[in-house]
């Protein structure tokens, strides 16, 4: 509210001419979370978009995880137009990754999320810190979004937790979700190498800037990331989301996987079953993602939740149960569009 009061609505200059004084306010304070220089864009896919033309070179080899985030794949037509090689590798597969940087001369660029979106798994951090050890070509680009404010230390997510700052590490990260803000973040040890992003990326130069009232909430948002407050809304998040695989084990919820992060999918089938199934959760009173192909593989459709600090103990026993009583009314071998639950 302050922030619209002292500049308005909007600002409509890119920040590479002039920005507010609150860029460079939130700026430092993610700094100080994230533990290296930053820069700011209006949102993660922008930020992508104004990074990676930046950090990939002709004949780079780039190799994107198969579930990597809908927004760093929106940037493979523009590498490849700048003559780097790009391929799709298999799931978290290392051994794949490792066979394909020993066949390849020169920069090999492993392009990944930190928690992955759709089923809430996380990237093996530990193991890619060893990759990157071993092979003096590879850098890792992770986008964190989806584990950033919610957990490791000032909220700066758990990968880069476990894995630790190292010179070929590039981070990115998403201020709409966790974070409560507006827009998305690359940070890398080298302040040049960010600098040189904020001043020549695509979308740093010729795209429009985060809202004032975006910049405002992000200021005041940094300022309880570095607050002794964050530890304990961190352990609240976390303690709910060892309810839900807890309570999901107990009533025989198939979850997607039973690591901790506040994400889980529940596989039915197809999209028709799917949505039918959606439908009967909504009609219990709980709004659920029902994920169907492309977002998905075909006959793969399921249930994507998450849970926050504001969603009671006894509101995710219910929801659990109501998923789990809505997937059981139909055979997970047909794909039926039940009308009667839309009526």
């Amino acid at each position: 509210v302050d922030a619209v009061r002292r500049y308005g609505n909007s600002y409509s200059s890119s920040i590479a001419y002039t920005s507010l004084p609150l860029y460079d306010e939130l700026r430092d304070r993610l700094s100080a979370m994230i533990g290296a220089p930053v820069l700011v864009a209006g949102t993660t896919t922008l930020a992508h978009m104004a990074a990676l033309p930046v950090l990939v070179r002709p004949g780079d080899l780039v190799l994107v995880d198969r579930l990597a985030h809908a927004s760093l794949l929106g940037v493979i037509p523009t590498l490849q137009a700048r003559r780097a090689r790009v391929e799709r590798v298999a799931h978290n597969d290392l051994d794949q990754v490792e066979e394909r940087i020993q066949s390849h001369d020169g920069p090999v660029w492993y392009i990944i999320d930190g928690v992955y979106s759709m089923h809430g798994d996380l990237a093996p951090a530990t193991e890619l810190r060893e990759l990157v050890e071993r092979n003096e070509s590879l850098w890792i680009y992770c986008d964190d979004a989806h584990g950033f404010s919610w957990s490791g230390q000032h909220g700066r997510g758990r990968f880069l937790d476990v894995f630790g700052w190292h010179p070929r590490l590039v981070m990115s990260y998403g201020l709409s979700k966790s974070f409560g803000a507006l827009g998305g973040v690359v940070a890398a040890q080298d302040a040049d190498l960010i600098k040189a992003i904020e001043i020549t990326g695509g979308p740093m130069v010729f795209g429009g800037p985060v809202p004032p009232a975006s910049l405002g909430a992000g200021v005041v948002s940094g300022d309880i990331h570095l607050s002794s407050e964050l530890p304990v809304l961190q352990r609240d998040l976390s303690a709910r989301i060892d309810l839900v695989n807890e309570h999901a084990e107990r009533i025989g919820l198939p979850i997607s996987r039973n690591e901790h992060s506040p994400l889980w999918f529940v596989q039915v089938g197809g999209a028709s079953t799917t949505a039918s199934v959606a439908a009967r959760i909504v009609r219990d009173g709980y709004f659920v993602n029902a994920a169907t192909y492309p977002v998905v593989g075909k006959g793969r459709s399921g249930i994507r939740f998450t849970v926050t600090r504001y969603n009671t103990i006894s509101q995710i026993r219910s929801l659990l149960e109501s998923i789990n009583d809505a997937r059981l009314q139909y055979d997970p071998d047909e794909d039926v569009l039940d009308l009667t639950v839309f009526e």
